[in-house]
Order: C-alpha cells, then sequence, then structure tokens
C-alpha cells in the first residue's frame, strides 16, 4: 500500500505538474533572495527488536519550477533513473534534510510544493548519497539512488503548520510498461511526527 501511494506521489509531482502546478504570483516582483523556510519533526526509526527516534532537519531554500520539473520528468522518462539521476547530480541544492546522529544529509535537488484541502503537501527527491543510513539499514543499498522526503502540513489554531510526514531514504525508480515503479530497500519509509515549521 505504501508502494502505491509513493507512486501516486511522484507521478503527481513530476509526471503531471500542470494538474497542480504551483500558484505563482500574478506580477512577481524584483528578485529576492527567498526567505528560507525550516521544518524539524520526529523521525521514527524501526527495526526490530525495538523502534528508535531522531530529530530531523528540513530546510527549503526555494521551489522547483515548472520548467526544472518538467526536464527531470522527461529525464526519467527517457533515461530511467540513471537519467533522472544524472539531472540531480547537475542541478544546484535548493534544500536539505538531516537525521540528528546520522552520517549524511539529503541535499534536496527538485523541491514541489502544492496545495491540499487541508494545507499543502511537499515533496523533496534527492540524488541519495551513498552512506547515508547505509549502517541502520545493514544492507548493500548502491543501486537505490534516489531519496525522497513528504511533508503533510495543516495549519492549527494559531496559524502555525504542523502535520506529519515521511522519509525514503534508498529507492530506485523506474518505467516498466509505461508505468512508474518505486522500489525501496531495507525497512519501511521511516514516519515522521511532531511536524513544525519555524
Amino acid at each position: 500500500m505504501m508502494k502505491k501511494i509513493l507512486v501516486l506521489l511522484f507521478v503527481n509531482y513530476c509526471l503531471a505538474i500542470t494538474a497542480f502546478s504551483q500558484t505563482p504570483n500574478p506580477t512577481p516582483p524584483p528578485q529576492t533572495k527567498p526567505k528560507v523556510e525550516h521544518f524539524t519533526a520526529v523521525a521514527m526509526l524501526s527495526r526490530a527488536p525495538a523502534t528508535t527516534a531522531s530529530w530531523v532537519d528540513v530546510r527549503v531554500s526555494r521551489y522547483s519550477s515548472n520548467s526544472t520539473t518538467q526536464r527531470m520528468a522527461h529525464a526519467l522518462v527517457e533515461g530511467g533513473q540513471e537519467g533522472l539521476v544524472t539531472q540531480l547530480e547537475n542541478a544546484k541544492t535548493i534544500g536539505r534534510a538531516s537525521l540528528s546522529g546520522r552520517v549524511g544529509n539529503f541535499d534536496l535537488k527538485l523541491i514541489r510544493s502544492r496545495k491540499t484541502p487541508t494545507g499543502r503537501q511537499i515533496m523533496g527527491i534527492s540524488d541519495r548519497p551513498i552512506g547515508f543510513l547505509e549502517a541502520y539499514a545493514g544492507n548493500r543499498t548502491t543501486d537505490y539512488k534516489v531519496g525522497i522526503i513528504v511533508l503533510n502540513l495543516k495549519t492549527n489554531k494559531k496559524g502555525k503548520e504542523i502535520g506529519d510526514g515521511m522519509l525514503l531514504y534508498a529507492a530506485k525508480v523506474k518505467i516498466e510498461k509505461g508505468k512508474l515503479d518505486i522500489e525501496y530497500v531495507g525497512m519501511e519509509p521511516i514516519s515522521l511526527t511532531n511536524l513544525k515549521k519555524y
């Protein structure tokens, strides 16, 4: 079930962006440096026989344009995972996700935000650095080159954004028979709880 949800999310953000493109300002102001958005959450790391918790820190410097998203979607369709990863490797870092006490971090290269009935949803994609949580998973994941983070946000009574999300630290994406398939390794996607924006 989780795999199906991730596939739908990825398709929505990368292959069907016209369905819910980011809302632009009709008359954009002079270029100014966008304000960095800062989020924190608790990552629940499940591994028998226990579940441990770790803080996750997410920074978003800016969001990807429709043209950038279309280019990466085209690279995935035409060149498979390697085509997408090449585009991600050549793109500038526009956000970062890290886990406290863990080696490595996600340099997010593609970040999209869309409105939802209760708030908004953010999805970030990374060319996953080999070594991030590798020891925790306990297996070889060098073929799983994409990292995905999803933040589900709603506004509380105090006007603050809160919510939950998930982190998929190692995934393989591919097109098979015209359909997108996402395969992940080692463990289920990491649940993010107590998500809040500073």
